[in-house]
């Protein structure tokens, strides 16, 4: 075993070394290059929604339309949301109500909140914000245009047979629900890794720790054991440094700045888990 402590000191040392240059290097200050989370959703008049986004309302065609809403009528076109983390259409939580209905199916809209029949965009806890105007403001998304406040007609987005006023909705969730919108929202398995660093390494996402063995779930955590020890190290080693195209680059250890490079940026990021043992939060 005296092989093992003197090499376990040896990495400690040298990533030590690593980690003082990348303390003092210019680029140190520069903030991750991680994703923050989507600030508004991504919508679209489709025949059906795929994976992830949620059905807003129906509409009888995509101009001139009467609407219904998603559960209550089987009009061929259905507003589709996505990309927000939790979004939803319960009108609950935080939610803020896109139109209103006369009915749940042949209906007419009312911007003005006159109908009984609502349809809703909403997060467990954030920011909902829906209003209307001729023009969409910077991260409000266009779901429809209307033909007027009240017992109007529908239309979408695509400048074709459109209506002059905009139906425009923000949503954005505090997803670690810390009181603020902030990169960590786009973390969701609160492992100090977010989501789209987790894409691009080809981790789980969900997982803050393996489920099972075959789970890859923690970036640091290269042989899936459970804990960051010598032997991810070692293979960190093996990989610094180096860039895309070289023989010793590994994608799963470029998980600081998901740049092709393996750098001092990423030892920085290894050495902060070294050692340590997997933990849910």
């Amino acid at each position: 075993m005296r092989w093992a402590a003197l090499l376990a000191i040896a990495i400690l040392v040298l990533l030590g070394s690593v980690a003082a240059l990348a303390l003092t290097a210019p680029w140190s200050s520069r903030a991750s290059s991680a994703s923050a989370p989507a600030a508004s959703p991504t919508c679209s008049v489709k025949a059906s929604c795929s994976a992830g986004e949620v059905a807003v309302f129906r509409m009888s065609s995509t101009a001139n339309a009467h609407a219904g809403t998603s559960a209550g009528s089987s009009y061929a076109n259905v507003v589709c949301c996505g990309g927000v983390h939790n979004l939803s259409t319960d009108c609950s939580a935080v939610y803020d109500v896109a139109v209103t209905l006369s009915g749940a199916d042949n209906a007419h809209l009312a911007a003005d909140g006159s109908y009984a029949n609502q349809a809703c965009l909403s997060v467990p806890h954030g920011v909902a914000d829906c209003t209307y105007g001729a023009s969409c403001g910077t991260d409000y998304q266009c779901l429809g245009t209307v033909s007027g406040s009240s017992n109007a007609h529908v239309a979408d987005c695509d400048g074709v047979g459109d209506y002059a006023t905009k139906v425009c909705c923000y949503v954005e969730d505090d997803n670690d629900n810390d009181g603020t919108l902030d990169p960590a929202d786009a973390d969701d398995d609160s492992d100090a890794f977010y989501d789209s660093v987790e894409g691009f390494v080809a981790t789980d996402p969900w997982d803050a720790c393996r489920d099972n063995p075959t789970d890859d779930a923690w970036p640091p955590d290269v042989n899936m054991d459970g804990v960051v020890d010598v032997i991810d190290a070692l293979t960190f080693l093996a990989a610094f440094p180096s860039a895309q195209g070289s023989p010793n680059y590994l994608r799963r250890l470029d998980m600081a700045e998901n740049n092709g490079v393996i750098d001092v940026i990423d030892a920085l990021t290894f050495l902060i888990h070294f050692p340590s043992a997997c933990t849910n939060p």
